[in-house]
């Protein structure tokens, strides 16, 4: 099954239900399907093919939803870029990828102006809200040749910037439908819900949750951007029965003034994951919104499905087992073989600590440009994620530590050299060490711990202030942290774990 084959059954079963909201737009699934065969031929007639890569960069809306089915459709791959990073960052990924051309919505026409200079070996630069923009619809919109098969890639998602340009997770038709039908399982999603999507659609997190209503042919309404009080009126305007929240969309609507005066009573579930979440926020949200709270685990290597843990599992009866599985992250998902693994590839005992590994069809097909790097993470079929865990008697999963040295703002993995590297550019830093901090509503933020070189003096901001200049804003430092050295061992390898347990008691909020 393709990507293409879930808006061609849903305008064959039900053509006048209503797949996307967006502002003061009803677009139905036939209209979509149409929409999206006029799109790929006018692709496919502009040289865009099987193989090719295709970048975007845009806010929530139809357009980006179109962008991909017509995309995919083509037969190439569909790149999306988060419209937070810099121009140099952007500019990484773009080369990395080798895409052939970029999509990009009116208000991003100044960045793509600055960036593409830069980007000679990019033919193709299009405004896919130009009004005067050709399309192309009908049964007559021929299908590729050759055709598109379900091992072909559908999506390259990135999730840094200048130090992971070999960081980009292949994932193929076949990965993200299988990812769908276990969420669509799990989840018991259906063709009468209508979803709330709130989440940026580029992360992976938004577009597979996408991806996963408009399988069982549900209605998504489209956010732009995350407002707390506009997601309160959609809940009620539109009868939204399922929602998906970050940490940080949830700890904003518990403090929204008037959360409490809107009608929530359709919504069944609130969905969540991408972050740690602290475990009295997640009270605090199953008392507020008194629906189902279900928290799904994954990677972008996994299409964002690992595990599940249900609305049985979130009870607030303090000093029960149940109590316990808030703090896990549920049991394996249907459709997906999960093990806490020793270093040698053994299951480990429950209650032992171990690795968490994983295979299935929604496991990816390695990171392009990069086959040392995904003969480290891909092993004999199975996915080291690099998070340690424990697994107990009854199959729940509980992380308490990684392996990589990766950090997680708001369900966004950082490279933390890489920002180690921008800080050691500036003239007074010898060297740096970034490790995360615990945050109440983002799950972990960036800390820098900096050695200053020889006469020069302490000044966070100035720091702060290059690192602003020179990474996307997610990216930079919450503090900066002078110390005389940094920790290491015999070898000479700083000792990071020590810099992570010295912060892991100072919880921002």
């Amino acid at each position: 099954m393709l990507i293409q084959d879930i808006l061609e059954h849903n305008a064959r079963a039900h053509p006048t239900r209503v797949a996307l909201v967006a502002a003061k737009e009803e677009v139905t699934y036939r209209q979509l399907r149409d929409r999206v065969r006029g799109y790929a031929a006018v692709l496919r007639s502009g040289g865009i093919g099987k193989g090719d890569r295709v970048a975007i960069l845009a806010h929530n809306s139809v357009l980006y939803l179109e962008a991909l089915f017509a995309v995919t459709r083509a037969g190439a791959a569909l790149v999306p870029l988060n419209h937070l990073l810099i121009g140099r960052e952007l500019v990484a990924i773009l080369e990395d990828a080798d895409v052939k051309a970029l999509l990009f919505t009116e208000e991003f026409l100044d960045r793509v102006g600055e960036i593409r200079p830069s980007l000679p070996g990019i033919g193709c630069f299009v405004r896919i809200d130009d009004p005067g923009l050709p399309t192309r619809g009908g049964d007559d919109a021929p299908d590729p040749s050759p055709p598109v098969l379900e091992t072909d890639i559908a999506l390259v998602i990135y999730d840094g910037g200048i130090s992971s340009r070999s960081r980009g997770a292949m994932l193929s038709h076949r990965n993200l439908i299988a990812a769908s039908a276990s969420a669509a399982l799990e989840l018991s999603l259906s063709r009468n819900d209508v979803f709330l999507a709130c989440a940026y659609l580029p992360f992976l997190g938004g577009t597979g949750r996408l991806l996963r209503f408009l399988y069982v042919g549900a209605t998504i309404v489209l956010q732009p951007e995350f407002d707390p009080a506009e997601a309160l009126r959609a809940i009620e305007r539109r009868s939204v029965t399922r929602v998906l929240l970050t940490p940080t969309m949830m700890a904003q609507i518990l403090a929204f003034p008037s959360a409490g005066k809107f009608n929530l009573s359709t919504l069944r579930t609130v969905l969540y994951g991408g972050a740690v979440i602290p475990t009295d926020l997640l009270k605090r949200a199953i008392r507020f919104f008194r629906c189902g709270l279900v928290q799904s685990h994954g990677q972008v290597e996994s299409a964002g499905i690992l595990t599940v843990l249900h609305e049985e599992d979130h009870s607030l009866d303090e000093g029960t087992p149940y109590m316990r599985k808030l703090m896990s992250i549920g049991k394996e998902a249907i459709g997906v073989e999960v093990r806490v693994v020793d270093e040698d590839g053994r299951e480990i005992a429950p209650n032992e600590v171990g690795e968490i590994v994983a295979r299935g069809p929604n496991v990816f097909d390695g990171y392009r440009n990069a086959p040392i790097l995904t003969s480290k993470v891909l092993r004999d079929g199975w996915l080291r994620t690099g998070d340690v865990a424990s697994i107990d008697e009854e199959g729940y999963i509980y992380i308490v530590d990684r392996k990589r040295d990766t950090l997680t703002v708001e369900g966004i993995s950082i490279s933390p050299r890489e920002i180690e590297n921008i800080l050691c550019e500036h003239p007074s830093v010898k060297e740096a060490a970034v490790v995360p901090r615990p945050d109440y509503t983002m799950g972990e933020v960036p800390v820098a711990v900096v050695v200053l070189r020889e006469g020069t003096k302490e000044d966070p901001e100035e720091i702060l202030g290059h690192c602003r200049r020179n990474m996307a804003p997610f990216k930079v430092p919450r503090a900066i942290e002078f110390v005389p050295a940094l920790p290491r061992n015999a070898q000479g390898k700083v000792l990071k774990a020590r810099l992570r347990d010295r912060q892991a008691s100072r919880r921002s909020r």
